[in-house]
């Protein structure tokens, strides 16, 4: 009984490895989109070691799914099996939601070194909370901006069947547990 067990949870393992190992990306990596977007950005702050733009500039920048990556360039995104009407709609998707947090990006980079400009390279500068109402714009701004990605998120889960987004979370779930 022991060995059928372990003979099925090999055959298990062998065909989730299988098709991990032959899945590929529905597109390939559009590189001119991220060199459009570096260009379009320009160079990050003085403070900053390496910048990823518009990322760096949602309100929350870690914990969301960015599911037009994970759904057409994913290494394992072929095993979503999209048809070509699904892919042509994230593309449009893509296109009509980067153009609009792109340029909200290019809003909160140019405050947030204006005010790096004031507070930082002069010992002597105007009290913080002369800032506070820049900080506060900031926010609302970036919270607009993460509107907009929650907006995508919801737009490209309604492309997806229910079992293609099950698959998704399947190889693009990282470090859940």
């Amino acid at each position: 009984m022991k060995s059928i067990i372990n003979v099925t949870k090999a055959t298990i393992f062998s065909l989730a490895l299988s098709t991990t190992l032959f899945a590929e990306p529905n597109l390939p990596l559009p590189i001119q989109d991220a060199v459009k977007m570096e260009k379009l950005a320009g160079p990050a702050g003085p403070f900053v070691a390496k910048e990823n733009f518009p990322k760096d500039y949602f309100l929350v920048t870690k914990n969301l799914p960015y599911l037009v990556g994970m759904t057409l360039y994913d290494s394992s995104s072929s095993n979503l099996e999209l048809s070509q009407d699904q892919i042509d709609a994230i593309l449009k998707i893509k296109k009509e939601l980067m153009s609009e947090a792109a340029k909200k990006a290019l809003i909160i980079k140019k405050l947030e070194l204006e005010l790096m400009q004031k507070v930082s390279f002069k010992h002597k500068s105007p009290k913080v909370s002369e800032f506070y109402p820049m900080v506060d714009e900031i926010a609302k701004l970036r919270a607009e901006l993460t509107k907009i990605h929650l907006d995508c998120i919801e737009k490209v889960k309604a492309v997806l069947t229910e079992e293609q987004f099950e698959e998704m979370l399947d190889y693009g779930v990282v470090n859940m547990f």
